[in-house]
């Protein structure tokens, strides 16, 4: 996506990853008042946009998304480990919770 970024300038760039962050934010706030939504799905909707977001971010003004493939996954993989525990213990919450 960063890549289709840089094609259109410099500026509508950052005002589109601006939007996208805008339209994200949205999204987190409305996934909150959806009715009927269990504890579990509602953090991990809530997580996964705030790794969305943070990864946005990382890509275009930190300008991640210009580096070479090799330092992007250096900062990349170690970014998804703290997500993936995160989802391992509510897993391990509900489980016990239900249990």
């Amino acid at each position: 996506m960063t890549a289709r970024l840089t094609s259109v300038g410099p500026r509508k760039a950052y005002v589109l990853v601006f939007l996208l962050l805008t339209l994200l934010t949205v999204a987190e706030v409305g996934v909150v008042y959806v009715p009927a939504v269990s504890r579990a799905l509602l953090i991990s909707a809530l997580v996964l946009l705030a790794l969305a977001k943070a990864g946005l971010v990382l890509m275009t003004y930190m300008h991640l998304g210009h580096e070479a493939r090799a330092l992007r996954l250096t900062v990349l993989v170690p970014f998804v480990f703290p997500a993936l525990y995160a989802f391992v213990l509510m897993a391990e919450a509900s489980w016990r919770f239900l249990r």
